[in-house]
């Protein structure tokens, strides 16, 4: 029996001799570590490190590296950039066939920006011309994919991000009105009455359900595309409408007794539903930027963000070689049904995670340590 105690206690040290401060940094530098080449960042058996796996975990490096200014999150980000973009500005393994593709565009966005070598500016430009004839429904939504003529939630963070970026930093301002059309307007698609937003949409309606992390991308974009949109931009108090909802939203289905938020994100006392941990670092995110930039209230918001970050560094695991695992995942497409999503495998480790996990965590931990 103290054997079996010992050993329990020992599993634990690596987790309980952490630091609360240490759990965004310690995943980003772990992260580093595993994924050297970041064009190891793909699908597994997927031919291309352009997508929106290498994209997201560059922009929560970028996040990692303005918060601490490591050069080690910087590096990672040049090194994944120089690795796709010669000196014509090609990009390669860029393909305008599907939003998820035009993500990893915002990575070269900040190298121009950091850099101002024009080699960048090329590339974005290539990357921008993939949207002039991308497909769209009459309303003006962009398609999925090419050959997916539905629109997906996640899919308008993957475009709209770089918009964004694209907008302010190459002195676009007319491609705000592409932003603020592809996030009111997917809303008001999708909305289920509450600020949350369904999976997705078609002509012939929505999805039937509230992925956490669908949702999830949405909530990323919200909380950072006032770095970029002017707040006095014809339309932006519509997205800050849509903000605000989806954190009322986000309040009103928390689950009380974990602070997450589940697979399917407006049942969280349904049989069979389960915490997820992208959506809900992904949630976390969104409700402390809200806060710190006084969007939403502080006393009625800053207990849920609180105890949703307690929440998720359960799902934390020191695997053997002491780095973070994340338990309970999720990286899916559009299901049909309730049953569908809450019976998706409950993956561990997937790059989304640590993305979610690594802006949902460093931005509490800004605020602990101010």
């Amino acid at each position: 029996m103290k054997k079996l105690l010992f050993i329990l206690l020992a599993s634990l040290l690596p987790l309980m001799a952490m630091a609360q401060s240490d759990f965004s940094e310690r995943t980003g530098k772990g992260f580093i570590e595993r994924y050297s080449d970041p064009d190891a960042i793909h699908w597994l058996g997927g031919d291309t490190s352009f997508s929106w796996q290498s994209g997201y975990m560059m922009f929560a490096m970028e996040y990692l590296w303005k918060q601490t200014g490591n050069p080690l999150y910087f590096n990672y980000i040049k090194k994944y950039v120089d690795q796709h973009v010669e000196e014509d500005g090609n990009v390669i393994g860029f393909r305008a066939s599907d939003l998820d593709n035009f993500v990893s565009g915002y990575a070269i966005l900040f190298m121009y920006e950091q850099t101002g070598d024009e080699k960048y500016a090329k590339a974005i430009e290539k990357i921008r011309r993939g949207f002039d004839d991308y497909p769209r429904f009459d309303n003006g939504m962009f398609y999925h994919a090419r050959s997916i003529p539905q629109t997906w939630v996640d899919g308008v963070f993957m475009g709209q991000i770089f918009m964004a970026r694209y907008a302010k930093t190459m002195n676009h301002p007319e491609d705000f009105s592409e932003v603020v059309r592809q996030i009111t307007s997917s809303a008001a698609l999708c909305d289920n009455g509450s600020g949350l937003l369904h999976h997705a949409w078609d002509p012939n309606g929505k999805s039937s359900n509230i992925w956490s992390e669908g949702m999830g991308w949405v909530a990323v974009l919200l909380a950072d595309v006032f770095d970029y949109l002017p707040m006095d931009y014809p339309g932006a108090d519509k997205v800050m409408d849509v903000l605000v909802r989806m954190c009322s939203g986000l309040k009103s289905c928390q689950d009380q007794n974990t602070g997450m938020w589940c697979q399917v994100v407006d049942c969280p006392t349904a049989p069979g539903n389960w915490n997820e941990t992208s959506g809900t670092g992904m949630f976390i995110y969104l409700l402390q930027t809200a806060i710190d930039r006084g969007f939403i209230p502080k006393e009625e918001y800053q207990p849920i963000v609180d105890h949703a970050y307690k929440g998720i560094l359960k799902k934390v695991v020191i695997n053997s070689d002491g780095f973070i695992n994340l338990t309970d995942c999720s990286s899916i497409g559009v299901m049909h049904s309730y049953e569908e999503y809450i019976s998706q495998p409950r993956e561990i480790s997937t790059f989304a995670a640590y993305g979610s996990f690594i802006l949902g965590t460093g931005i509490v931990e800004l605020v602990q340590s101010r």
